[in-house]
């Protein structure tokens, strides 16, 4: 039973300390961890940003149907965006970062862009808009995969 006035402790240590301490030792990241977290939000968005590209090629190959595409490309919009807004939040740990910093935001960024396009273009069924976002689509992710490559 917890006495009254007193903070629950852990080896005598309150606890509001050790959550203080982990609350500040997650909240920056060394420059490994960041390049590792860099790296892991590049790759996770290539991966969203091709399968919304193979879907919207099979789609205008006659190989896939309208809905099974409108789906897979929504998602991986979803995935792509929210891998975007996740990475936006992280702090580089030192101003020589500020550069890649700005770099994978802009390839992120621009990858969500092309992916939301295509999402458009598939919801309406229009195949020359389809064609154009895949360009894009296309464009975005040699942006996004030059990065990754450069830091792996």
């Amino acid at each position: 039973m917890m006495k009254t006035g007193r903070l629950p402790s852990l080896s005598g240590i309150p606890l509001m300390v050790l959550l203080c301490l982990g609350l500040t030792s997650c909240s920056s990241m060394d420059l490994t961890t960041y390049r590792e977290a860099v790296e892991a939000s590049l790759e996770s968005t290539l991966s969203e940003a091709r399968t919304a590209e193979l879907a919207g090629g099979l789609w205008m190959d006659g190989r896939a149907t309208h809905a099974v595409t409108s789906v897979v490309v929504s998602d991986s919009e979803e995935g792509v965006g929210a891998e975007s807004q996740w990475f936006a939040g992280q702090q580089p740990p030192d101003a020589r970062s500020e550069d890649l910093r700005k770099r994978t935001n802009d390839a992120l960024d621009e990858a969500s862009s092309a992916v939301e396009e295509l999402r458009i273009a598939v919801e309406r069924s229009d195949r020359d808009a389809t064609r154009t976002a895949l360009a894009g689509l296309r464009s975005a992710t040699a942006m996004v995969e030059a990065l990754a490559e450069e830091l792996g």
